[in-house]
Order: C-alpha cells, then sequence, then structure tokens
C-alpha cells in the first residue's frame, strides 16, 4: 500500500507499506442487528447503521456511486455495517441520480448531511466532526459539498448547518469537465457554452471555502473505470490551498474495490477516529 500525505505544513511524503491484495467486494460484515433505523429525507430513504444502544460513536454520512445517474445505496450496505461494526453511526444515505442533476443532487446530499446531524444526538454523545465518506460519483458530489458547507440544501429546513470536518473520497471522478462528454443533461448545458454550472458542481472551486476539512482519498492502481490520477490531483490541489489531505493507493484494486469492507475499513475508522 502506497501512502501519500500533504499538509499545510509541510509538502508530500511517501511512504510504503506491504502491498493488500485486492479482493472481491464481499461483506466484512453484515450482520442485520447493525441497521438501528430507517428514515426519510425528502421523500429519499436513509437507513441507519450502528451500536445499538447510545455511546461516544463518531458519525458519517455515506453515499453510493452510479455514475451520476443512478446507483443505490444498498451498494454500500456492506461497507456501513462493517463501519457500525468498528463503532461509528452510519447514516447510509442517498439523492437524485437519473431524475437530479445540479444543482438537485447536490441540496440532496446536504440534506442529508443536515438531517444526520440533527438525528445524530439520537445515537451518539460524540461531539467529533461528522465525516462524509462517499464512492465514486458519490464522492464528487460528496467532496463538492463537503467543502462548500452551507451554499446547498438550504430549504431542507432541518435546523442544522453544513459542518462537514472530514471527507473520504473512494475513487472520486472529481473534476466534472473531463466527463463534459456524458453530463451535459447533469448540467442543464454545455461546459463550452455555460462554464457556470460546471464550475459550480466541482470541489476545485471551493478548496478555500472550509479550511478546516481533512481529507483522506483512497483509490486503486487498477481502477479502469476512474483513473487514479483524479484522486492525485485533487490531493495536490488540495494540500496546496492548505488542507490537510491524506492519499492512499491500493495497489491492485479496481473501482469497485475501494468500497470493499475488507480493504478500507481499518484506514475509515483510524481516519474518523484520529484526534
Amino acid at each position: 500500500m502506497i501512502v501519500v500525505a500533504c499538509s499545510a505544513n509541510g509538502g508530500p511524503t511517501t511512504t510504503t507499506t506491504p502491498e493488500a491484495p485486492a479482493t472481491s467486494n464481499t461483506a466484512a460484515t453484515t450482520a442485520p442487528e447493525n441497521r438501528i433505523g430507517i428514515d426519510l429525507v425528502a421523500g429519499l430513504p436513509i437507513e441507519v447503521y450502528g451500536p445499538r444502544e447510545p455511546g461516544d460513536f463518531p458519525v458519517v454520512v455515506m453515499l453510493h456511486g452510479g455514475g451520476w445517474f443512478g446507483g443505490s445505496p444498498a451498494s454500500m450496505e456492506p461497507l456501513a455495517s462493517s463501519l457500525a461494526t468498528a463503532g461509528i453511526v452510519v447514516f447510509n444515505s442517498t439523492y437524485r441520480t437519473s431524475a437530479g442533476g445540479y444543482p438537485e443532487s447536490f441540496d440532496d446530499v446536504a440534506c442529508d448531511i443536515r438531517f444526520a446531524l440533527s438525528k445524530s444526538p439520537e445515537y451518539t454523545t460524540s461531539t467529533r466532526p461528522l465525516t462524509v465518506v462517499a464512492h465514486s460519483a458519490g464522492a464528487h458530489i460528496g467532496a463538492v459539498v463537503s467543502l462548500a458547507g452551507d451554499l446547498f440544501g438550504q430549504d431542507c429546513d432541518l435546523g442544522a448547518d453544513v459542518l462537514v470536518g472530514r471527507f473520504v473520497g473512494l475513487a472520486g471522478p472529481y473534476d466534472p469537465t473531463l466527463y463534459s462528454a456524458v453530463l451535459t443533461g447533469y448540467f442543464g448545458t454545455r461546459l463550452e457554452e455555460d462554464s457556470a454550472p460546471w464550475e459550480a458542481g466541482s470541489p476545485y472551486s471551493y478548496l478555500d471555502d472550509n479550511p478546516s476539512l481533512k481529507m483522506l482519498l483512497i483509490h486503486g492502481t487498477e481502477d479502469d473505470l476512474v483513473p487514479i490520477r483524479s484522486s492525485e490531483l485533487l490531493a495536490e490541489a488540495a494540500g496546496e490551498a492548505g488542507l490537510d489531505v491524506r492519499l492512499e493507493e491500493l495497489p491492485g484494486a479496481t473501482h469497485m474495490d475501494t468500497r470493499n469492507p475488507n480493504l478500507v475499513t481499518d484506514m475509515i475508522v483510524e481516519f474518523v477516529n484520529d484526534p
């Protein structure tokens, strides 16, 4: 495993540890008792995973991938359950996909975060900052909302600001302009005709807006859907902006491997619980 870390206090450093073999996307655990609640936010389901009794547990909002136009939170259930077993309260969330786009999908994610912040006292006494954990297209949307704060989802009326302290991106395609051939409908305009919504839907536009955000970007070296360069470029830009960002490259791992609890649970738990 190759670990690249950047921070405001210095340049990037690289250390190498023994490689973890890529495995199939099987769950570390799928114990049904980990699901402790189900709710709706703006008509979209949120499933809560975590310990049965409240305690000092960190809170995660989890977002699935699906190429912007599809996907389901069911794809993240194994990882949500695995994190719950490790003592984390997980709000496994969703957002409008085929019926969404910019800004609807981003508003939905902001509402998911507001809901988790307002609801989490029922499940935890922790004052740790909320973490967003997101895969693929969900990582793109989650990165934007985590950095942009209260810009999105202002009509949720859930009584909580969008305060994200940490972000974990799993194989995210962070620069939407690289997918302009397929995202014209998503942004409602061609990039060359009106770049404003594309810029507003890019995490690169908000790197100065949440200076306390810590980022962990995880990417497989054998990802043939989203090149690892996507995470490398965001890590470089975030580090230059003064953010605390760490890139973990998974040798031999594919796009779907990055949501495999056997590969990523331990590093996410460590990141979420790190002071």
